[in-house]
């Protein structure tokens, strides 16, 4: 019997994991989390309530207990490393902690790998989870903290998708398509990026803890179908029955953007054309096939908010973002055109 505890478990990535992790009657699965969204797990599981950032709390519950892996969903930055590091030692045989591809450089390479360099210098969120990562593998290095790195790309699920502009939610954008309106498209849609859906996720991850593998590496997982963003948004188009109406903007424009952090989400993530490289995932896991298709992904959030029609939240500040910008950059592009006109008129 394998021990195995989730820390968070409830998430968009962690549940499904959660889900299948409990399907195997040879694991013992423990759940430690505030307790807030329990109720969608399965019976099976174990429940603990705390805050894994109470540390003395934490040390308290955990005292007379140990597993055979703790995967952890919830560590942003070295401190949250330190703090783990700290909780974890001689009380677990792996210790699994969720990274993000997000750490990388995605300027120095479209071809995406575990070697690739790390080094986003446009996303503080990329960083903090570098630093984590450089904590957990100078521990391991130095005192054999039994540590296994996981970088997923953007992972959704049935209340989420991708998307390239977006406001506080995604039916904000989707609203604006099925109202005929146009959407903002960062560049010119033509950038390639992987979308990997929570349940694919799940497949190429439970197999790692189960075998306990890549104990000290890093692995990514995703699906490697990449897809441009005009794909993305002309798929969502022709599931709603509407028209693709996109109004492309440079990053370059939209990063500098107050009200939205897109320096960060775009800028530092989505801007760069990447394809993933899943090879050393396949050393473990050699059957992984993503079974979601983009298009299947689309279609099921679509049914999952027909059928919780209270998701559907309106996004007020965002709509009138987007009328606005687009209005002036409307604007932007006419001026631009004429005065293009005028600079050849004159060379000629």
């Amino acid at each position: 019997m394998k021990k195995v505890l989730i820390i968070g478990g409830t998430g968009t990535i962690s549940l499904p994991i959660t889900k299948k992790l409990a399907e195997n009657p040879d694991n013992q699965v423990y759940v430690l989390n505030r307790g807030n969204k329990n109720d969608v797990l399965p019976e099976s599981i174990h429940m603990l309530r705390g805050d894994i950032t109470n540390t003395d709390a934490m040390a308290q519950l955990l005292a007379d207990r140990s597993f055979d892996c703790v995967i952890n969903f919830i560590i942003w930055n070295a401190k949250d490393a330190e703090d783990n590091i700290a909780l974890f030692t001689g009380r677990t045989k792996q210790f699994v902690f969720i990274s993000t591809v997000a750490v990388l450089n995605h300027e120095a390479t479209c071809l995406i790998n575990e070697a690739t360099p790390i080094g986003n210098r446009y996303s503080p969120y990329g960083q903090n989870k570098a630093a984590a990562e450089a904590r957990f593998l100078a521990a391991h290095d130095t005192e054999g903290f039994p540590v296994t790195i996981i970088r997923p790309t953007q992972t959704y699920s049935k209340d989420r998708i991708p998307l390239s502009i977006k406001g506080k939610n995604c039916w904000g954008v989707v609203q604006r398509m099925i109202e005929g309106k146009e959407v903002i498209i960062h560049g010119e849609g033509q950038s390639m990026w992987a979308s990997t859906h929570a349940e694919d996720f799940a497949e190429g991850f439970v197999p790692i803890v189960e075998q306990q593998a890549f104990i000290g590496e890093i692995c990514q997982i995703m699906n490697p179908a990449s897809h441009t963003w005009d794909m993305l948004y002309q798929t969502l188009a022709d599931l709603l029955g509407v028209a693709y109406r996109p109004v492309y903007i440079p990053t370059d424009l939209l990063r500098h953007a107050a009200d939205y952090d897109f320096d960060q989400s775009i800028q530092g993530d989505k801007r760069w054309a990447n394809l993933f490289d899943i090879s050393r995932l396949k050393t473990v896991v050699p059957d992984f096939s993503p079974q979601v298709s983009l298009e299947e992904g689309l279609k099921r959030y679509l049914a999952y908010m027909t059928d919780h029609p209270e998701l559907k939240q309106s996004d007020a500040h965002f709509d009138q973002w987007c009328d606005q910008v687009i209005t002036e950059y409307r604007g932007i592009q006419k001026d631009f055109l004429t005065k293009l006109t005028l600079i050849e008129e004159k060379l000629s």
